[in-house]
């Protein structure tokens, strides 16, 4: 079953008045809090926003085509492949780019200055710098701090912060011995403006480029467009900017360097090929001045003028053929023994667009393979995708080379069959002529094919010349000044959050694991009649209750009579009995007993105060009364008459205490003796009330021996004491009708902390007691709340 005392209503207002009373910490907190955040906005280096705006031009050589139309003639090809925004963007992420703006910039050196109170970065008036003598790849895997203080325009101090050492006084320019090696010290400009003292802390160079790809954010403007945004968040704008500044310039360069790649290996191509053919020439030449000398052949007439053009155009279209079959040889060659990542020759005069194409594709896909190597491995899923697609383009471009070649042989071959039958109808001329034109033939071959080179060479230079980045700066690294962060507002709110949170949330959690009892709420779900509460005694006398007394102790018994007349019988004959118990002892049912009863002799009733817990007896202690024999000596010895066991109590003369007497060894068998029912008989016909001081139910079963004797059980409950989960006791005693008229009385109950009311019952100067909770400005406000 559910103990009905764990079912507590919630109520707004109560909860509300239960946290506000504690309003005096909680100010406390959020003062403290408050001032942490001022100190935190204080002493935090403000961070400000650099942003950039870069255009990515999908096709960058429209301007380019337009500036160089004269050269069209040349058969010039200057067009560019279009850029992915997307591969831009993972360009300006990668780690290789922020390696080199981080080792240009040397931002593993940071300066700050401890003359500050937020020891503010320095990046641009530093007054002094370190030179590593034996370079800066030393010094990339190692972390060091070290502090500078001006002693004058020519000395100073250097001390070793991690190693807590100071190193020593030197001169400007000298050679100083470290913990990561040698360094110079050298002055700039600032060093005669101002009397330093500086931290200059070298960082781990990978920790430097990870905390730099953090803090850089690359993202486009929108989906639509070719827009990209750069912003960095930063301690020193003239650090984000040149920050920034580097990442869009180191980035244009590469960018220009890949599109002059496929240039650079196509002159040396040209070049090689060049070399070979000039050598070739040369012999033929030799070969025709031999020849002319040796056949003394100074002047050619032809006799059959139809006969020779038709050969000469014949023969030129024999060479041009027989040039394109050793470019194609020339570019099979170079297929077979370049690398896998070699670009290939582009546009050097093949007369098969198709064949052009493919070469563009192929080295588009190797640039883009290089690209990616640099920020991967080889086993990267992507490179290795490209690299089947550059094997499979490689040979589709041998078999259309091959297939382009055997085009050209068989177009050979009848250039050749034309030939012959031209050299039958010729078959007349001089044997010399014929000669001289075999030999005339192989040299025009060489020089067509040595001036078409020549003209390629040029084209690609030109090409390379003019090549421009795909990026365009709109709006260079800037700052509107503004903090980023610490967020003033957001901190403030944060601690105000906080300084209100953190006492509510340990008064929660200590109201969480607190289990006593200690207001109305937690018994009022019991089922039992409430007859009231007593609030706590400031006074150090039991006895609380008198003629003149007008405190709220007092008030609160006199409330306790009222309810207790309501809840007795009106027709009852005889005196009234009222039996006060609890669950354990110290709860206070002496103290409830002592002045209930003397409440009720006040109001001019004859009252007797039974000491019935003959195992823990404190009536007359409260009095300071003595008496050496009680109600166990009226029930043992039958000689032992009322009048010798009653003490009457000077402060009021209609209470009489009757004590237990020694304590017995067996009080549970003396309750159920036949002489305790002559004692009550006796006293209700002398007393108008018998008010009973009983045992605790929740240790012993003497109380329950009592129930036939009692008008009226008072259960008494103390705030602040009895655990919650002993409730299950008074109200399992009331379900089962163990206890007659049976009602709760809740004792020391804090009425400052329950719900703010004090007692103050009286006229005239009976002001004088209330308490200070009734008197403060902050009762009466939550008096106005309820």
């Amino acid at each position: 079953m559910i103990n009905k005392s764990l079912e507590e209503n919630v109520n707004v207002k109560d909860i509300f008045e239960n946290y506000l009373r504690y309003w005096k910490q909680i100010l406390i907190f959020v003062i403290i809090s408050l001032f942490s955040g001022f100190l935190f906005l204080r002493y935090t280096k403000q961070k400000y926003n650099v942003k950039a705006t870069l255009l990515i031009k999908e096709d960058n050589n429209n301007g380019i085509k337009d500036q160089l139309s004269a050269f069209e003639g040349l058969g010039l090809n200057i067009g560019g492949t279009s850029n992915k925004i997307e591969n831009e963007i993972e360009l300006l992420k990668s780690r290789s780019l922020f390696n080199s703006v981080s080792k240009e910039l040397k931002l593993n050196l940071t300066y700050y200055n401890l003359n500050s109170l937020r020891k503010d970065e320095l990046f641009t008036k530093i007054p002094i710098k370190i030179n590593f003598i034996k370079g800066d790849s030393s010094i990339y895997l190692k972390n060091a701090n070290f502090e500078i203080r001006k002693i004058s325009n020519t000395k100073f101090e250097l001390k070793d912060v991690n190693l807590d050492n100071k190193i020593g006084v030197y001169t400007l320019g000298e050679k100083i011995s470290t913990s990561i090696g040698e360094i110079l010290c050298l002055p700039t400009l600032y060093y005669s403006s101002f009397d330093f003292r500086i931290l200059i802390s070298i960082n781990y160079f990978d920790k430097v480029i990870d905390d730099l790809q953090k803090s850089v954010n690359v993202e486009l403007v929108n989906k639509e467009s070719s827009i990209i945004n750069l912003n960095t968040n930063c301690v020193s704008l003239d650090k984000g900017k040149a920050i920034l500044n580097k990442i869009i310039e180191v980035h244009t360069i590469d960018g220009i360097m890949d599109k002059n790649e496929i240039s650079t290996n196509t002159l040396k191509f040209i070049n090689e090929r060049i070399k070979y053919i000039t050598e070739e020439l040369t012999n033929v030449e030799q070969n025709v001045s031999s020849f002319k000398s040796n056949n003394k052949i100074f002047d050619l007439t032809s006799n059959a003028t139809m006969f020779l053009e038709n050969e000469s155009d014949n023969e030129k279209l024999l060479s041009e053929n027989i040039i394109q079959i050793q470019l194609t040889e020339f570019i099979i060659d170079h297929l077979k023994n370049c690398k896998a990542n070699e670009l290939l020759p582009y546009n050097i005069g093949i007369s098969n667009i198709a064949i052009d194409n493919l070469i563009n594709n192929i080295n588009n896909l190797i640039l883009e393979r290089n690209k990616l190597l640099t920020r991967s491995s080889d086993n990267n899923p992507v490179v290795i995708n490209l690299e089947n697609q550059i094997s499979s383009l490689k040979g589709n471009l041998k078999e259309s080379l091959i297939s382009h070649k055997n085009s050209l042989k068989i177009t050979n071959k009848v250039f050749e069959r034309e030939k012959s039958s031209l050299e039958k109808k010729l078959i007349s001329a001089p044997k010399q002529e014929k000669d001289f034109r075999e030999i005339a033939r192989q040299q025009q071959i060489k020089e067509t094919l040595y001036l078409f080179l020549l003209q390629k060479r040029e084209e690609t230079a030109i090409s390379e010349a003019v090549t421009v980045s795909n990026i365009k700066v709109i709006d260079p690294p800037y700052s509107d000044k503004k903090v980023t962060s610490p967020k003033k507002s957001i901190i403030l709110l944060i601690s105000l959050f906080l300084g209100l949170i953190i006492p509510i949330a340990i008064i929660y959690v200590i109201k969480l694991l607190d289990t006593k009892v200690h207001d109305k709420s937690h018994v009022s779900n019991l089922g039992i009649p409430y007859i009231g509460d007593i609030p706590i005694s400031e006074s150090k006398n039991k006895l609380v209750v008198g003629k003149s007394e007008r405190s709220s102790v007092a008030e609160a018994f006199r409330l306790l009579r009222t309810n207790t007349n309501f809840l007795i019988p009106s027709n009852k004959n005889g005196a009234k009995s009222i039996f006060i118990t609890s669950t354990l002892s110290n709860e206070g049912k002496s103290f409830i007993a002592l002045n209930l009863a003397a409440t009720l002799g006040l109001s001019g009733k004859k009252v007797a105060l039974i000491g019935l817990d003959l195992r823990a007896p404190k009536l007359l202690q409260y009095v300071n009364e003595k008496k050496s024999i009680g109600i166990t000596s009226f029930i043992v010895d039958s000689k032992t008459t009322l009048n010798d066991i009653c003490v009457q109590i000077s402060e009021n003369e209609n209470l009489t205490i009757i004590p237990s007497g020694p304590i017995p060894p067996n009080p549970a068998e003396l309750l159920m003796s036949d002489r305790l029912n002559v004692l009550f008989e006796e006293l209700k016909t002398k007393f108008d009330y018998l008010v009973v001081d009983t045992a605790p139910v929740g240790l012993v079963a003497d109380s329950l021996l009592l129930n036939k004797y009692a008008d009226l059980f008072i259960y008494v409950t103390r705030a602040n004491y009895l655990d919650k989960r002993l409730l299950y006791i008074p109200e399992n005693l009331f379900d089962e009708g163990k206890l007659k008229n049976m009602t709760l009385l809740l004792n020391c109950s804090d009425h400052k902390r329950s719900n703010g009311y004090g007692y103050t019952y009286g006229y005239g100067e009976g002001n004088s007691y209330m308490t200070k909770s009734e008197k403060s400005w902050f009762s009466k406000f939550r008096k106005k709340l309820s």
